[in-house]
């Protein structure tokens, strides 16, 4: 709740969109009732299903940007000016923790180095931080790209295919704030990094 109030701040409650992708919390209904658009999944279905629901229906309307962050309160939403502010400039900006990636845990600081090299590699151009859930996109992304993956490495997914179609990609700095609970598992990240890549540079073969 404190994720919606934050970005209330900026934009207008019918611009908001939430997921609720499997959840128990049974308070959606107080969001709907202030305006907020609330999408639902009847079971857990991944974060990269949960956004792709999210874009299907903001797809619908005249949107020219979609902002996305993550509801565990990791992405401030005061920081929204400042991505709107790059909007012109690039077609993806994304919220980089690598001023600060001492502050994360060694195993997630590792997940992300290793994660973000083998994308920089792929793409020909580094690569601040690709496991970023804080990003800004232009509609023609969204439109353009065909996304498959379900889960995190969906977000991987979206942003090697719109680099390789051209894409221009910008970063803000912004902080580590350690979530209460975490569903990352990076040894199964970095896996999953390298079985995307593998798939990405054989479909380009």
């Amino acid at each position: 709740m404190e994720v919606v109030e934050g970005c209330l701040e900026h934009v207008g409650a019918g611009d908001v969109f939430v997921v609720d992708d499997g959840s128990t919390y049974g308070e959606f209904h107080t969001l709907r009732d202030i305006g907020v658009n609330v999408l639902r999944h009847e079971r857990n279905r991944g974060k990269g299903e949960a956004l792709k629901t999210a874009f299907s229906e903001i797809l619908k309307g005249d949107y020219t940007h979609v902002l996305t962050l993550d509801a565990d309160g990791q992405h401030p939403p005061r920081l929204i000016p400042e991505f709107l502010n790059l909007s012109d400039e690039y077609d993806v900006v994304i919220g980089s923790r690598l001023r600060y990636l001492k502050e994360m845990p060694f195993h997630r600081r590792l997940s992300n180095r290793i994660t973000s090299a083998f994308i920089s590699v792929m793409v020909g151009k580094r690569v601040e931080d690709s496991q970023s859930g804080y990003r800004l996109i232009r509609r023609e992304v969204l439109e353009r790209v065909e996304l498959r993956r379900g889960r995190y490495d969906m977000e991987s997914e979206l942003l090697v295919k719109a680099m390789w179609m051209g894409f221009s990609v910008g970063f803000v700095p912004v902080g580590v704030i350690p979530s209460k609970k975490s569903f990352i598992n990076p040894v199964k990240d970095v896996l999953n990094a390298i079985t995307l890549a593998t798939e990405l540079l054989l479909s380009r073969a």
